[in-house]
């Protein structure tokens, strides 16, 4: 093996391959080339068989392309260890041992939109009202419960304040009850259900110790607590373990990541060796001078700093825009001189931290007739049309799943009615029967006319079933095409919605058959779950040569030559959220440091004086972030006429004429504008004491601000009778 590839440290990390080991591998260190050489070390030179090694990392392409890698390194006849999503492992193991836990292997995969269905029929259940209490929040406490490892037996509800968390609470039992009526699990399950299993049946996970004696887990930073049990567990007997993480990239706790794996994880490992990776070999020492000044702010954190042998680097281009409109049309101008000056579209990405931010940047856009993609929009297997076809070969392999049922009996419309199909229900629940046993039973609880209406609809699902057991995916997905009248009735629609609808369920006549080809062994229920499986990330065609536009939570993994960041603005980055919770707040940081170190050799950054975001005018403060980005490595471009069109950074371009103080010393906090109580405005309250605007809403004497207390919360407060004095 060569190892001429590696610096110092990379090459101390291959080497280490008894006991734990932390790196902590900064943005763009080269860790996905030590990870491959670390495996490919372990299999050639220490003889250990691949199967004992287990590699998890956190989407599908990445565990691809580490596959690949290694496969390419071992050429013709090598054999890859396991490389998998921590989802894809658990859905293989749970596969093979569901029986343990009282399921059947022919589970269904619930998604959200699927979730969703079956919590609302729980609250009811639990007598927990709808319009008080989100089902989508309740689901995302649910969520939040088994991120945890908190089964429903765990939770005490004595223990937990009123409000949505409490009320989730209650739902939990009936939810997961439910999901096993239907022999399903959501995807939070998959993690769950395993950490489980293995807790409650000692041989099946010394098994699994005995078989995975070599772990290794990348984007460790990501991790929430249920896979760190997960990781825990399969590495109790042999402890080596290989995490491979970076603190300052933590982007993803409102999802359940939790940060304190990655800190904590020397005392969790005794005798945990840890490595840093500094070198970055992605982008310009000027980028990383900025985004490590950024970051360097966070309490949370390993000192790291991150250096390269690439040149310096032209200096951040910093533009302070009159609005959104102005912000947009900057940004296309600066986009379209780097193409002019030789650059690739395909090589430039505009991030922004809520998705509302685009809807302007694509007008733009498509006024300029530049060729554009969002990334992390609708994905394709959760359009309509493709749900409810999937929905109907759910059924067929899991006649159980009465919630992909309930969907799918009346679509397209047979005359099958809710009022029938909610009294077929209330008669399964007395009789406890499955949906589709209550539809055979239609004729003894519905009149004659809907009965006959439901008899041929069961009729038709038996014979999908019988087409599944004889004939192959494709040949069944014909049937269920041609024969639920789905395709014609679109095409008597022959609207441009239905033509598009059409050319969906092409695409995904096209995905099973490109599956069938690829995997001759491939069985329609591995369809589904690869369907469930997929990633916004994944979908990503990088051989189009289109601008991509994306959250910066989206952005994670991605890198190009260029990048544009809008709205560095108190109130949208840091996000107005965020500016009441330190640990929240730190994550904004991270959020702005993943984003600007996505960027090879240009960045800019862009705010605006005031903004139209959700259907109102708001007038921000510039970012405390670009105050911390040293002067040197920046220079500015104002829509301002009292400013230069660019020059170095400097305090002295803020105009106390103009009213636009966009340059504050590092750590002031942001004054009210010639409007007043900007949000991010920092205030005192007779009453209240200290808090932070996070809204605003209409002007002069009729202005009322929301703001947050420490102790008091949230408060709507008119200005001209609260005292406020801003701070």
């Amino acid at each position: 093996m060569d190892t001429n590839e590696l610096n110092p440290q990379q090459l101390q990390a291959v080497r280490h391959t008894e006991g734990p080991l932390m790196l902590v591998a900064g943005a763009g260190s080269g860790k996905t080339r030590a990870i491959t050489f670390r495996i490919l070390h372990m299999i050639r030179d220490k003889g250990i068989a691949p199967e004992n090694i287990l590699a998890i990392t956190f989407t599908n392409k990445a565990a691809g392309e580490m596959r690949e890698r290694v496969l390419g390194q071992m050429g013709e006849g090598g054999r890859a260890p396991w490389i998998s999503t921590f989802h894809s492992l658990c859905l293989r193991l749970l596969r093979q041992h569901m029986e343990f836990s009282g399921y059947t292997k022919d589970f269904v995969i619930y998604d959200a939109q699927d979730q969703l269905s079956l919590v609302k029929k729980c609250m009811k259940a639990a007598q927990v009202n709808e319009e008080a209490f989100p089902p989508k929040t309740i689901l995302n406490h649910i969520s939040g419960f088994k991120n945890d490892y908190q089964l429903p037996e765990h939770i005490k509800l004595d223990a937990l304040p009123y409000g949505h968390k409490l009320k989730a609470a209650h739902v939990y039992p009936h939810y997961q009850n439910a999901l096993k009526e239907n022999n399903a699990l959501d995807f939070d399950d998959l993690l769950m259900m395993t950490v489980k299993l293995f807790k409650t049946n000692k041989e099946l996970c010394d098994h699994y110790n005995d078989r995975f004696r070599y772990i290794l887990v990348d984007e460790f930073q990501d991790t929430n607590l249920t896979q760190y049990h997960l990781i825990q567990l399969l590495s109790r007997a042999h402890h080596n373990v290989c995490v491979v993480g970076d603190d300052d990239q933590s982007i993803y706790r409102w999802r359940g990541a939790n940060l304190e794996n990655l800190l904590h994880f020397e005392k969790d490992f005794p005798g945990t060796t840890v490595i840093k990776l500094e070198e970055n070999y992605r982008s310009t020492q000027t980028i990383l001078n900025a985004a490590g000044a950024v970051v360097r702010q966070n309490a949370a954190r390993r000192e790291k700093n991150l250096w390269t042998r690439n040149e310096s680097g032209e200096p951040i281009l910093y533009y302070r825009a009159e609005d959104e409109i102005d912000e947009a049309r900057a940004v296309c101008e600066r986009i379209h001189q780097w193409v002019q000056d030789g650059a690739s579209l395909n090589d430039i990405a505009i991030l922004y931290r809520t998705n509302a931010q685009s809807r302007v940047l694509e007008d733009q856009l498509r006024h300029l007739g530049v060729t554009y993609q969002v990334i992390g929009g609708l994905k394709f297997y959760e359009r309509k049309e493709i749900k409810d076809i999937l929905s109907y070969l759910r059924v067929i392999l899991n006649p159980n799943d009465s919630v992909s049922l309930k969907r799918i009996v009346n679509t397209p419309v047979r005359g099958i009615g809710k009022t029938s199909v909610d009294k077929i229900e209330a008669f399964c629940g007395e009789h406890h029967l499955n949906l589709l046993e209550g539809l055979r039973r239609a004729a003894e609880i519905v009149g004659a006319g809907p009965a006959k209406k439901i008899a041929q609809f069961v009729a038709m699902m038996d014979r999908f079933h019988q087409v599944a057991e004889d004939s192959s995916a494709v040949d069944l997905l014909k049937e269920v095409f041609e024969k639920t009248g789905y395709l014609t009735a679109l095409q008597k629609e022959n609207t441009q919605e239905a033509k598009s609808r059409l050319e969906n369920l092409n695409e995904l006549y096209s995905a099973v058959e490109q599956f069938v080809d690829i995997d001759r062994k491939g069985s329609l229920r591995e369809f589904l779950d690869t369907t469930t499986l997929v990633a916004d990330l994944d979908n990503l065609d990088d051989s189009r040569g289109v601008l991509a536009l994306m959250t910066l939570h989206t952005c994670k993994g991605l890198e190009f030559d260029s990048v544009c960041i809008i709205g560095f603005e108190n109130g949208l980055l840091p996000h107005a959220s965020s500016l009441s919770s330190n640990d929240e707040y730190e994550e904004e940081r991270r959020l702005c440091y993943v984003g600007f170190t996505r960027a090879r050799k240009r960045l800019m950054v862009s705010n605006a004086r005031r903004r139209r975001i959700y259907g109102s005018t708001f007038t921000y403060q510039p970012s405390d972030f670009i105050n911390a980005i040293p002067r040197e490595v920046m220079t500015m471009e104002s829509s301002a006429p009292s400013m230069t069109a660019s020059s170095s950074y400097s305090p002295s371009y803020a105009s106390k004429s103009g009213g636009d103080e966009w340059s504050l010393p590092a750590g002031a906090p942001p004054p009210a504008t010639d409007t007043g109580f900007a949000v991010g405005t920092k205030v005192l309250h007779p009453k209240f004491g200290s808090g932070v605007v996070v809204n605003r809403e209409g002007s002069d004497g009729d202005m009322k601000v929301v703001v947050f207390f420490k102790g008091a919360g949230k408060k709507k407060l008119a200005v001209a009778h609260a005292n406020l004095i801003v701070v």
